[in-house]
């Protein structure tokens, strides 16, 4: 039976090999036998998963055992439709807008390194939720799990200060640090929602890779008198790389920069309802871009996928309750209607 393995488990292995350290290695690890498909055709794999973690945990217990002290490593567990981790110089105001999206009780300092460890809250977008990952600031002293959970996002934020004097400085320090973590960066446009986006320009040359991390850039704290400024001489260090102002404090740009975090997830969002009863718009099946029935389907129970026989589409004006076929391509705020 062939193992079909998902393109979760995929990125997962392709990080596993990539690991330098115990700790990313038992994460990544971790994420491979969670998102690996449980069927008799994995069996084999699943077991190797389980013997590797297991050896490995041994040698990271008797490590300990022996004197050496073991360093904190920290894993956010991934919730809702997408993980965004947030992240820049120390002082950036990362704290005070994932607060201010989320509600999440994080302590704001105007001082660097208050943030020592990574805290999640989740970010309401009209039906949906997203988590944003507030971190401690990248900098030469920060820890190895600071980047293995900048590469296991969905989506980056860079927060850029506007109110930062060493903003270039600063800016060149970071793109340093992520270009050594062997983090590299692909476009934040608006219109790039391909996941083989070419990557972008950087503030320093990078290493190409197979698959650059998404990255919006946020211009923080833009309610400052000089920040337009700033934003300027940015502009001009970063070449044609998009950054979107905003203000926690003033709540500018907030909601634009939710409308282009959902974009960028690139996914959408299918409904679904009984014969014979209305539809409720809530809670809804979360895909990526390009699925279709058979997908949505899959997503509720495999044995509901394999035993579907139709179903019934509710999409605009084009759509209103005709059958489908199970490789119909879906779109956001489709409406299916199952039946087997």
């Amino acid at each position: 039976m062939p193992a079909n393995l998902s393109a979760d488990y995929l990125k997962a292995e392709e990080r596993y090999r990539a690991a330098t350290t115990s700790e990313e290695k038992l994460a990544c690890l971790e994420e491979m036998f969670k998102t690996i498909p449980k069927h008799k055709g994995t069996e084999k794999m699943q077991a190797d998963i389980k013997t590797r973690i297991s050896k490995l945990k041994k040698e990271m217990s008797s490590s300990s055992k022996g004197g050496a002290k073991r360093a904190d490593w920290f894993h956010v567990e991934k919730q809702g439709a997408g993980q965004v981790v947030v992240f820049g110089a120390p002082n950036c105001g990362k704290s005070a807008l994932v607060r201010e999206l989320t509600g999440l009780h994080a302590e704001v300092a105007p001082y660097p390194f208050t943030t020592t460890q990574p805290a999640a809250g989740m970010m309401e977008f009209e039906d949906i939720q997203i988590q944003l990952v507030d971190t401690p600031p990248v900098a030469p002293e920060s820890p190895a799990w600071l980047f293995h959970i900048m590469r296991t996002a969905d989506i980056l934020l860079w927060m850029l200060d506007l109110s930062d004097d060493n903003l270039l400085e600063t800016t060149e320090q970071t793109a340093a640090l992520l270009q050594k973590a062997n983090i590299s960066l692909a476009s934040s446009k608006p219109e790039a929602r391909s996941p083989n986006a070419a990557p972008d320009s950087s503030p320093s040359p990078q290493p190409p890779t197979p698959n650059p991390k998404r990255c919006l850039r946020l211009g923080s704290k833009s309610d400052d008198q000089q920040a337009l400024d700033r934003l300027a001489i940015l502009r001009e260090l970063i070449g044609d790389v998009e950054v979107l102002p905003v203000s926690a404090e003033h709540h500018i740009g907030l909601e634009e920069l939710k409308r282009r975090l959902f974009a960028m997830l690139q996914i959408i969002r299918v409904y679904t309802k009984k014969p014979g009863k209305p539809v409720e718009m809530r809670d809804p099946v979360i895909l990526p871009i390009g699925a279709t029935v058979t997908d949505a389907a899959y997503h509720l129970h495999k044995d509901f996928a394999q035993h579907l026989q139709f179903a019934r589409l509710w999409s605009g004006a084009d759509y209103d309750g005709l059958r489908v076929e199970r490789s119909h391509v879906l779109q956001d705020k489709d409406i299916l209607e199952f039946h087997v």
